[in-house]
C-alpha cells in the first residue's frame, strides 16, 4: 500500500490494530459488490471493523485472514474479510448477507 493512496476506511479494529479499506481494492470490488458505493454501508463495514459482533476465521486462509460481522438489522449482516498479516491490516472484500457463513465449517474457530 503506497503512502499516498486514497482511503475509504483508516481505523483500529476491536484489537487495536490499524485496519484500512483502500479505494483502489472498492473499485475491483464495485462490480461483484455494488453495495461498497453506499455511505450506508461503508459505515455499518466501519462498526463491523471496529466493534464487531462476531470475528471467525476465514475458510480459505484461517490463518492470515479473519472474518468480522455487524448484524446492522433483523435479517441482515455486514462480514469485512480482514488480511491480518500485514500492517496495517487490510480489507480484502465486504458483504451484505442473511446469516454466518462459517457456522456451517466446524473446524473454523470463533474468535469473538
Amino acid at each position: 500500500m503506497k503512502n499516498s493512496e486514497p482511503l475509504v476506511l483508516d481505523v483500529e479494529d476491536y484489537r487495536g490494530k490499524r485496519v484500512v479499506f483502500t479505494e483502489k481494492k472498492r473499485k475491483q470490488k464495485l462490480s461483484k459488490h455494488p453495495h461498497l458505493i453506499d455511505a450506508k454501508f461503508i459505515g455499518f463495514l466501519e462498526r463491523a471493523i471496529v466493534d464487531p459482533d462476531q470475528v471467525w476465521q476465514d475458510l480459505d486462509d484461517p490463518k492470515r485472514k479473519r472474518c468480522y460481522y455487524y448484524k446492522y438489522s433483523a435479517y441482515r449482516y455486514v462480514k469485512a474479510v480482514v488480511w491480518i498479516a500485514d500492517d496495517p491490516c487490510l480489507v480484502v472484500t465486504a458483504y451484505d448477507l442473511d446469516y454466518i457463513k462459517e457456522l456451517n465449517y466446524p473446524k473454523l474457530k470463533r474468535l469473538l
